[in-house]
């Protein structure tokens, strides 16, 4: 018999996949990368008040940030929302796979991938390292106003950043255009809703999940840093293609989700990133849900 002190010590967590039902719909979180981040991303925010809320928090620092894909089990199909940093990743991403394959889904087995906005954390994943499509048999769908900026004349004076990532944009996009749907109106399938979202990028979008009276709305890039961006909602981040847009666009949905009581996930909330918005004093507050071992 072996002695616990002969066990090794577990370095990896057992899986990577959280599974929520909203209705009959069943949302599988994936977490593909905890990434270190700086204060320095945030923006429109003083430094000593972001240092403050970072030190108030209690989190690691430097600041890490989630990343996480969303899988949808449809009646009649498997639908992902955004693909992890795939073959663009580090040391610190690309777990997407790994987390699909324990739960013994293949890459053959996606029929569609909905696509928030067209940054290399949401889009690396759509190839294979031989720049061929990683979902063989799905169709992605990319909102229009994306394609059209991405696949168009790069603005002059743009960051060093930016560059990096047009030119990601435009060999993943040049790479799965035989499996493109351009996304220009808001009814994607039936339970699923385009939320025009723009700012973080020019036509950044979210999806609502609806069955049997149940909702859940999936708002992409809304924040990065969410114990600072929450609780000051005027903070955005480097990566902001718009950043006012942006602003606007996080006052308003925050206001939104909150008063409604809006069941929401985020792409970089913390992993399972599935909860609800409250008002706390002039901000607001991430309220987890509570996990289940029944889905």
């Amino acid at each position: 018999m072996t002695g616990h002190s002969e066990l090794p010590r577990p370095r990896q967590q057992s899986t990577g996949a959280h599974h929520l039902a909203v209705g009959e719909i069943v949302v599988t979180t994936l977490q593909d990368a905890l990434m270190s981040g700086s204060l320095g991303l945030i923006q429109n925010l003083d430094e000593d008040t972001a240092s403050s809320l970072h030190r108030r928090s209690l989190r690691p620092d430097p600041p890490r940030i989630t990343l996480n894909a969303y899988l949808l089990w449809l009646t009649d199909r498997l639908v992902l929302v955004d693909t992890g940093f795939g073959v663009l990743a580090g040391e610190e991403g690309g777990r997407m796979s790994a987390a699909l394959a324990e739960i013994g889904v293949l890459p053959e087995a996606i029929d569609d991938v909905l696509i928030t906005h067209v940054h290399p954390d949401h889009t690396g994943g759509l190839i294979n390292h031989d720049d061929q499509p990683a979902f063989p048999n799905a169709t992605v769908h990319i909102p229009g106003g994306e394609l059209d900026f991405w696949m168009g004349r790069e603005p002059e004076g743009i960051s060093e950043a930016l560059q990096q990532h047009f030119a990601a944009a435009r060999r993943i996009l040049g790479a799965i255009e035989a499996r493109t749907e351009r996304l220009d109106g808001d009814e994607v399938m039936p339970g699923i809703t385009r939320v025009r979202l723009p700012g973080h990028t020019p036509d950044h979008s979210g999806y609502r999940i609806e069955s049997n009276g149940d909702s859940l709305l999936i708002w992409g890039d809304i924040v990065h840093l969410p114990h600072i961006q929450l609780a000051r909602p005027e903070a955005g981040v480097l990566f902001d293609v718009e950043g006012d847009q942006a602003r606007r666009t996080r006052e308003t949905l925050l206001e939104e989700v909150s008063e409604q009581q809006q069941l929401i996930a985020g792409h970089h909330l913390d992993f399972p990133g599935v909860g609800h918005i409250v008002r706390d004093g002039d901000g607001y507050r991430f309220l987890p849900h509570v996990w289940s071992p029944v889905v």
